[in-house]
């Protein structure tokens, strides 16, 4: 038998990215999370799959819009008229998004709840529940059926596994506890990074955000495809993203002038081109400020290199003149706890409550210039002047 396997696809979640600012890139990338959802259901009728896996985060919040709903009824549409069902929970993002608002939304989907924890195509059983509340302490799993005899049983969760590094502990299970569940296959979501884990006669397998949205979204890019026979459990990436972003140094040593400049950047954005994917560059150039150059100037011909490669837009460029510490090793491990702290959901979650008393001391003809939209730039660019001056040994600046 055959699933197709997809998590987090959040969808309408905005990219936040400066480079869909470009024309050219921001009509390609509009409503993007739409575009990739029918690619995913492109592949599930190309492979045949005896069902499609939703592992919560669907959508990005419990008040969907119109457009979301309208798009994924018309694509559950075209998995009802290939003959493949369609299994969904809900995640912490669209725990209490009430999915039959505007009348069901297609005879296709098959919604697992703690009333009715499992779902049966073919030989497989499919068990799982969703979340009922935005934020679940405790792990879900004793909550789940046991395997039914005689068949394939595929587990369908939510969860921060293990309390995955940087993610809040969103129904936390131990690894070990599911793999002695006694199912064949556990479809997870929850983490944006892909993981898979092999144990005997079981896999599991986080699958990753199939659309990355911002620079801190580096990993996924695509759903699961998993094969159950009498030979065991496999499962293969099918590479869905429309946009891929990337970190790319460039180091300027020895540049002496623009020309030397233009070649560095050329050869490092040529160097993560894709043919299958568009690339947002944040180009981390390094050097000492005469290589470097002005920021603006140096920008500027960031972008005019992107225009000659095909398929990679700069997101952003950040010049890191070469500096010396008071104390280098000291300012580089504060630098890494300031980036791994900002990296989680709580942290996120803190500066949004303070931007939005900040937002509501604006008066309103400027307010969105602290938009939610502008959140991940905004603490991005925080931590990287604490960290310059940290450099330098500035504090005062």
């Amino acid at each position: 038998m055959k699933f197709l396997h997809v998590a987090d696809l959040h969808l309408d979640s905005p990219l936040r990215t400066q480079a869909a600012r470009d024309s050219a890139m921001g009509e390609s990338l509009r409503a993007a999370s739409r575009r990739v959802l029918a690619r995913l259901v492109d592949a599930a009728v190309t492979e045949g799959v005896d069902a499609v896996l939703f592992a919560g985060d669907t959508f990005d919040s419990e008040v969907a819009d119109v457009a979301s709903r309208a798009a994924l009824a018309t694509e559950l549409s075209r998995l009802a008229r290939a003959g493949i069902p369609a299994v969904l929970i809900q995640g912490n993002h669209d725990a209490l998004l009430d999915l039959d608002r505007y009348g069901p939304v297609s005879d296709a989907l098959t919604v697992l709840t703690p009333d009715a924890p499992t779902f049966r195509v073919g030989e497989a059983s499919v068990h799982g529940m969703g979340f009922t509340a935005t934020h679940m302490a405790e792990s879900l799993l004793p909550r789940y059926p046991r395997p039914d005899p005689g068949r394939w049983n595929i587990g369908l969760m939510h969860t921060s596994l293990d309390g995955a590094r940087g993610h809040d502990p969103y129904a936390p299970c131990a690894l070990a506890d599911l793999v002695g569940h006694g199912f064949d296959y556990w479809a997870l979501g929850h983490i944006h990074k892909r993981a898979v884990h092999e144990a005997e006669g079981s896999l599991v397998v986080m699958p990753g955000i199939p659309q990355g949205r911002s620079i801190r979204e580096t990993e996924g890019g695509s759903a699961t495809l998993v094969e159950i026979d009498l030979q065991g459990v496999r499962a293969r990436e099918l590479p869905l993203e429309l946009l891929r972003f990337a970190r790319v140094p460039v180091d300027f040593a020895g540049v002496a002038d623009q020309g030397g400049r233009d070649a560095r950047l050329r050869a490092a954005l040529e160097a993560v081109a894709e043919g299958y994917v568009m690339i947002a560059a944040r180009l981390d150039a390094t050097g000492s400020p005469a290589e470097l150059g002005d920021p603006r100037m140096l920008e500027a011909q960031a972008r005019e290199a992107a225009d000659a490669v095909a398929g990679v837009f700069v997101d952003r460029v950040r010049p890191r003149p070469a500096a010396r510490a008071i104390d280098a090793d000291a300012a580089d491990d504060l630098a890494k706890l300031m980036r791994a702290d900002a990296a989680t959901p709580g942290f996120h979650d803190e500066v949004q409550a303070q931007l939005e008393e900040l937002r509501a001391a604006l008066p309103a003809e400027i307010r969105d210039v602290l938009g939610e939209d502008r959140l991940d730039e905004l603490i991005e660019a925080g931590v990287e002047t604490m960290t310059l001056r940290l450099g330098t040994g500035r504090t005062d600046q």
